[in-house]
């Protein structure tokens, strides 16, 4: 027993002593918040002011210098995160994951980002290439000191130069992320079973998957008497952030806000005279077509006759394995994809994107608009702006707020299909984009407030189509609500709209919800739900009833004919309708209701299960791509989270789940919340992210703003430079030698 309590403790020590070497290896690719460092491609020094969120103020005598200065800032705290998005934009994941990424690389080089990249830096301006470039070369200048982030020790994986492409990549898989496809491919199997008739009863199918806020208040509204603009794009969350915040300070680039690491520009954000905010406007930018093929796939049969089809082969790299060949093809209408229908033998889909068409310029679009003189600048910047299709807000100093849909919205020949179109008809053909002139604008609307929230914002009147596939409009409702009754705003309140967890379906359907209970022979919970307003708290119980009754609802209406598709728009409007045929369950003698199948619901969501508060079974997680790895995740600390959280898929402080049946998790939500008052930009309001700036796990930034975002707390980040308080100093140079001597972060 001695001898195995003296080995015991030999391992103990032995364990100890590698786990602090291994922490202290660790912590050595740390960049430091302070000292002098060397970036070449600069001609003046630069400095950065760090505020105590590690938010750097960026000080430049020239454009030139930010933007180098930011690319260098983006690759020392967030080089990882950005060399993973350019290989899943690329298709070449397998290279850092192996065989298991190879059927993702083959879905994105099939959508041919690369592609569409390359066609854009052809296509761009002399002035928006040379920022592409400066950025590049900040990011290559931080490459060559050879000092790589922890995942990449990890991984064993050394990074290639940046190129301008790279930053143009990463835009066009953003977009990606941002599409609406209404869900054609799904209605396409739909209609295989149940034939077309039923199908289109499911259209429209669903909301966003991607959902935002923006609200903008005009001054006869607001205590300062100036606008006050709010937004909050919720997106997956992910560890590191999404965003990256900046103050920007260069001669004629003088804004703060939100970046996304690989991109040189602030996309989200103010300057002293302006503000502006996003949300996906939802515009149907993606069809699938059916091409027919000859029998050896070298034609596609089309409109004026057989057409060439392009055969490409790729090879796909596989870490600790052999390359693998991809081989596409590509149809005068876009390359040839796979998808979850199958259009059948002879036949292929191709996918046809808003994207994919080159003349668009995003990076001068925001250029411009953060450094336009009033509204009028605003806007004409705006018109290079094309993919993704945006709702965008702004609010401005002279008073004004406006409201502009940007990005290309087509037209196509034979009216909008609602499954995949034959190709060789013509009928799903895109004539043209609609002119800036045809898109829906208001500047300054007489009640004195503009929302989007993915939401319908033209009315029967507008004469082109748009989408067919808007949220359901409960979150747009809400903020309405709230700022109607809030007569002179002011941040701290709009802030607190942000939080808002009422959610409106809840409200709408809460009295069919109690009736179950009661029917179901549980009077107390029906006498909860009918008191309950709808709030999805986290420390409430009659959420998880509420939710977990929903979803067994809509399991039930779909099971017997549609298990796999299940929209939640076409069930929301049978609910509150009080009928549909869906409601009857095929595999039954009798006609089953709603009443009947919302009773079955809460007896299913009741049974065997005890009343949980909403937070217990609700929780967010905001996951690192390596924190599923074992052992390794939990010990570098790559994952944030389980954070008990209140909302739901239709509460403005959104946290969307996508679970059929308790638990619902959410890792899904406000991926930045930003409020700003024109009356004193630098006063209140400010920026928050859901985890923090730093992408290294062991550094003190990497989730220290989680608390305040799940408080809604907001940070400011001043415009004017001599009114931020700075705790450390790091001062970057066009040459010489470096030296830290200031705190790790």
């Amino acid at each position: 027993m001695k001898r195995l309590l003296t080995a015991l403790a030999i391992a103990g020590v032995v364990g100890m002593t590698l786990f602090g070497v291994a922490r202290l290896w660790l912590l050595a690719s740390l960049a430091p918040l302070g000292g002098r460092e060397p970036v070449a491609g600069l001609v003046d020094s630069v400095t950065v002011l760090w505020d105590s969120l590690a938010v750097p103020h960026v000080i430049a005598a020239s454009d030139d210098d930010f933007f180098t200065a930011l690319g260098y800032l983006h690759a020392r705290d967030r080089m990882w995160q950005m060399d993973l998005l350019r290989h899943a934009a690329e298709g070449r994941l397998s290279e850092l994951f192996g065989e298991t990424a190879v059927a993702s690389d083959r879905a994105f080089r099939d959508r041919e980002f690369n592609r569409i990249a390359a066609s854009r830096l052809a296509a761009m301006g002399a002035a928006t290439r040379r920022v592409l470039e400066r950025y590049a070369a900040g990011v290559n200048a931080w490459l060559a000191a050879d000092r790589p982030a922890l995942e990449f020790r990890l991984v064993g994986h050394a990074p290639e130069r940046w190129e301008p492409r790279h930053s143009i990549e990463l835009g066009v898989l953003q977009a990606w992320d941002l599409r609406t496809t209404g869900d054609e491919l799904d209605l396409a199997v739909v209609a295989e079973r149940l034939g077309v008739e039923r199908a289109r009863e499911l259209v429209p199918s669903d909301g966003p998957s991607n959902a935002s806020n923006s609200w903008v208040i005009a001054g006869h509204r607001t205590a300062s008497g100036k606008p006050i603009l709010a937004n909050d794009p919720h997106l997956t969350l992910r560890a590191p952030s999404v965003w990256y915040l900046v103050g920007a300070h260069a001669p004629t680039y003088e804004v703060v806000g939100a970046t996304i690491p690989g991109a040189p520009v602030v996309v989200l954000g103010h300057t002293a005279r302006a503000a502006w905010g996003f949300t996906n406007a939802m515009v149907d930018d993606l069809d699938y077509l059916v091409e027919e093929l000859s029998p050896d796939s070298s034609r596609a049969r089309t409109a004026r006759g057989w057409a060439p089809v392009e055969a490409l082969a790729e090879t796909i790299r596989v870490k600790n394995g052999d390359a693998v060949i991809h081989r596409r093809l590509r149809t005068v209408h876009g390359p040839v994809v796979r998808g979850e229908w199958d259009p059948g033998p002879g036949r292929a889909l191709t996918l046809v994107w808003t994207a994919q068409d080159p003349g668009s310029d995003e990076l001068a679009a925001l250029l411009g608009m953060a450094r336009g003189a009033g509204w009028r600048d605003f806007a004409a910047a705006l018109a290079g702006f094309k993919t993704p299709e945006q709702n965008v807000v702004s609010a401005h100093a002279e008073g004004d707020i406006a409201y502009w849909l940007v990005g290309r919205v087509p037209v196509r020949r034979g009216g909008v299909p609602f499954t995949p179109a034959p190709a060789w008809t013509g009928a799903g053909d895109w004539v043209r984009y609609l002119d800036t002139s045809e898109l829906p604008h208001v500047r300054n609307p007489v009640e004195g407030w503009i929302v989007t929230a993915n939401n319908r914002l033209v009315g029967p009147e507008y004469p082109h189509f748009l989408s067919r596939h808007y949220d359901h409009g409960y979150r747009a409702a809400r903020i309405a609500e709230l700022v109607r009754a809030d007569s002179s705003a002011t941040t701290a309140s709009v802030s607190r709209q942000q939080m808002d967890v009422v959610d409106g379906f809840a409200r709408a359907h809460r009295s069919l919800a109690a009736r179950a209970a009661t029917a179901a022979m549980r009077a107390d919970l029906g006498d909860r739900l009918r008191a309950w307003n709808g709030s999805m708290e986290a420390g409430l119980v009659e959420p998880a009833v509420f939710w977990s009754w929903y979803k067994e609802l809509q399991r039930l209406t779909y099971e017997d004919e549609s298990p796999d598709y299940r929209p939640a728009a076409p069930l929301h409007r049978w609910m509150a309708a009080g009928e549909s045929r869906w409601f009857d369950d095929l595999r039954t003698p009798e006609r089953e209701t709603l009443d009947t199948l919302a009773r079955r619901a809460m007896l299913g969501a009741l049974t065997g299960r005890r009343a949980v508060r909403w937070g217990e079974v609700h929780q967010t997680w905001i996951d690192h791509p390596l924190a599923a790895v074992p052992v390794l995740g939990r010990w570098a600390g790559f994952r944030v989270g389980p954070l008990e959280k209140g909302g739901s898929n239709y509460t403005i402080d959104n946290a969307s789940s996508t679970s059929a049946s308790p638990p619902f998790p959410t890792s899904y939500g406000p991926s930045l919340r930003h409020v700003v008052d024109l009356g004193d930009v630098d006063g209140s309001g400010g920026f928050i992210l859901p985890t923090g700036q730093s992408g290294h796990p062991l550094s003190r930034h990497y989730r220290d703003q989680t608390e305040r975002w799940l408080r809604g707390d907001l940070w400011v980040i001043p415009i004017d430079v001599r009114r931020v308080r700075a705790i450390d100093t790091l001062v970057l140079v066009p040459g010489g030698a470096r030296s830290s001597e200031s705190s790790r972060q």
